[in-house]
């Protein structure tokens, strides 16, 4: 039983409550091992490991607040070294992401400098819109954390707070990563709004807490100085939903002679740009891509 609640407490997980009074949710997730596996597919560097996982982590509180398999993005496009850093995820605990960079600029000074101009957007794939509910800001800091809360109380008139952090030691490895977010619901009046700011203020980094064992539990409690009932509870992975299959159907748009071209020139490895999963093309699978465009001509 003692195993079985370690293992438990050291899960990767995201929980969503609201305060006893109703005038706020909010969600903490630890995602030490979710974004340490990111880095370790995509193979990154201590700085880009830091700011995807910050953003991969505040996709996570984001779709605890969603249902089911609806998804949000958030992605920050920059004019910096870093061009762009994107995550998905969906309320059923499943996260993946990417970084693009330009490595003719230089690198970076501060961490502002990574992005440097650019911009912040948020997307949610909702099960009863036809299209993505989309908004965008530009980027003010740099920083995941300050940027979404910006985001929040320009784009959607919601006063938001958001602390994301993540330690990476000497080996480049992410030994931490979490993050919280609390929301002002509607009828939130001044005096609990300035409470909570005040908790949150005097609240250790969250990167700090999970290095001390706190669970996303207790760290809840920590940050609320109001009484809260947890609404949920889901373990979280970084996960892609890739596959062989996957990629044959998006070959299907390309030419008959494009296929042919790519089978001739030895184009066969197909790279996951989420996961970094490396999927490669037989001649089996060529004539199949070949033979259904035949089909289609006759």
């Amino acid at each position: 039983m003692n195993e079985i609640k370690k293992s438990y407490q050291h899960r990767d997980r995201v929980v969503r409550a609201m305060s006893g009074n109703g005038m706020f949710r909010v969600a903490v997730a630890k995602t030490t091992n979710t974004t340490e596996t990111a880095r370790i597919n995509h193979d990154l560097d201590p700085l880009l490991s830091y700011l995807l996982a910050k953003t991969l982590t505040s996709s996570i509180l984001l779709s605890s607040f969603l249902k089911g398999e609806e998804r949000i993005i958030v992605q920050a496009e920059g004019t910096g070294r870093v061009k762009l850093i994107f995550a998905e995820a969906m309320q059923v605990g499943e996260v993946r992401g990417f970084v693009i960079t330009d490595d003719s600029k230089p690198m970076p000074e501060t961490l502002s400098e990574a992005l440097s101009k650019g911009y912040l957007k948020v997307s949610k794939i909702l099960y009863e819109k036809q299209e993505p509910v989309t908004g965008i800001v530009e980027l003010v800091n740099g920083d995941i954390a300050s940027d979404l809360s910006y985001y929040f109380e320009q784009s959607e008139q919601i006063i938001t707070a958001v602390n994301l952090g993540a330690t990476i030691n000497d080996d480049g490895e992410i030994t931490h990563a979490g993050g919280i977010i609390v929301q002002a619901m509607p009828g939130a009046d001044l005096a609990s709004i300035v409470e909570v700011q005040r908790s949150l203020e005097e609240m250790p980094p969250i990167e700090e807490l999970l290095d001390s064992g706190y669970s996303p539990e207790e760290i809840l409690r920590q940050a609320m100085p109001f009484d809260i009932e947890i609404v949920n509870n889901t373990p979280v992975d970084f996960f892609c939903r890739c596959s062989l299959e996957r990629f044959m159907s998006k070959l299907l748009t390309l030419g008959k002679q494009e296929i042919i071209s790519m089978k001739e020139e030895g184009q066969r490895e197909l790279v996951c740009q989420y996961c970094s999963s490396i999927y490669t093309l037989t001649d089996e699978n060529f004539a199949q891509l070949i033979a259904y465009h035949e089909q289609g001509l006759n």
